[in-house]
């Protein structure tokens, strides 16, 4: 057979196997490779992930549950503050279902977070923080916790908002929130969110009584509509929150002394706190604050995260609307107390 035939022939075969591996062999699909990277989180995260058990005085024979994950493999333990309170007896129970005595390093009650410490004989499987700044609206999140008494729950969902305000109903202090699209159930309060690296990007929070001023508790008949929202505390308050408890045993957040809300290009003035930080600066009712520390401030939203992103006791300039006139001050934040 001729050269040139051979290569005629060879060229034909080429085509006939590239035709073979377009038509007859099967890819993954997206959202097969989607799956199978979601199920690689969830492997690796779920070790780490834990139930809190309680017993308090007045319910010596029904342990109460909630959820938290280990951050330390020395056995440094978040979980919720509101899941640990009135404890009598406080138990970790691992993935592996060894159960471990626990104590509590401190609790927050103004974002909900507790710290627990077990003594495990070996080092255990942690998550790490992530920055839940970078973490686009509607990027896929992965919630691992124990619903209902079924541990290590899964449910994947979005990120369906940030800089959320949430007001928590015993102290009714304000607290920035992550919203998150995906079902949460009783027992996952302390639970970890997760980004698609498997890092914690968000702790799930206890009760709030509202969300940018929307109730978080239904009208009747509507229950289910309300069902598939949950909300959590950004890594980047929960990390500073823990890294306090840790090492003081609680954790303190700063004070301007206002009630606000949101108006358009602003966060108004609502009522002043007597003595308080903005008292003394001479900040009244009814001023629109549209500037903190360089920062433009268009929302009760962004004022409550730029105040998160401070420290007690440091000193910020806040820029006002009054009367039409813009004014600066300079205010010396206290500290939250409850």
């Amino acid at each position: 057979m001729s050269t040139r035939s051979n290569r005629v022939i060879a060229g034909w075969m080429g085509w006939f196997c590239l035709l073979l591996s377009v038509g007859w062999v099967q890819t993954p699909s997206l959202l097969e490779r989607a799956d199978a990277e979601i199920a690689r989180v969830v492997e690796r995260a779920r070790p780490a992930v834990v139930t809190v058990q309680v017993r308090r005085a007045n319910m010596p024979t029904r342990p109460l549950q909630s959820s938290g994950f280990i951050i330390d493999s020395a056995g440094y333990i978040v979980g919720s503050a509101d899941g640990v309170q009135n404890a009598r007896e406080l138990q970790v129970l691992l993935s592996n279902s060894e159960v471990y005595p626990a104590r509590l390093i401190g609790s927050d009650a103004i974002t909900g977070i507790a710290l627990l410490k077990i003594d495990p004989p070996r080092p255990l499987h942690a998550l790490r923080f992530g920055d839940s700044d970078s973490v686009p609206i509607g990027a896929t999140a992965v919630l691992i916790g124990n619903r209902g008494g079924l541990e290590g729950s899964v449910t994947v969902g979005t990120i369906g908002g940030k800089d959320r305000v949430g007001v928590r109903p015993q102290s009714q202090r304000v607290v920035p929130v992550l919203q998150f699209n995906g079902t949460v159930g009783a027992g996952e309060p302390g639970a970890p969110l997760l980004n698609t690296r498997g890092e914690v990007i968000g702790v799930v929070i206890g009760a709030l009584s509202s969300v940018e001023g929307v109730p978080t508790t239904p009208p009747a008949g509507m229950r289910a509509a309300f069902a598939v929202t949950g909300f959590a505390v950004p890594s980047k308050v929960a990390q500073r929150v823990v890294e306090e408890l840790r090492t003081k045993g609680r954790a303190e957040h700063p004070w301007l002394g206002v009630d606000y809300r949101s108006v358009p290009g602003g966060a108004q003035v609502m009522r002043v706190a007597p003595n308080g930080p903005a008292a003394r600066a001479g900040v009244v009712q009814g001023d629109v604050i549209v500037g903190y520390n360089g920062q433009p401030i268009d929302s009760a939203a962004s004022l409550t995260r730029a105040l998160y992103n401070s420290r007690p006791h440091q000193q910020v300039e806040l820029v006002l609307l009054r009367e039409g006139q813009t004014l600066k001050v300079k205010v010396t934040l206290g500290v939250q107390s409850l």
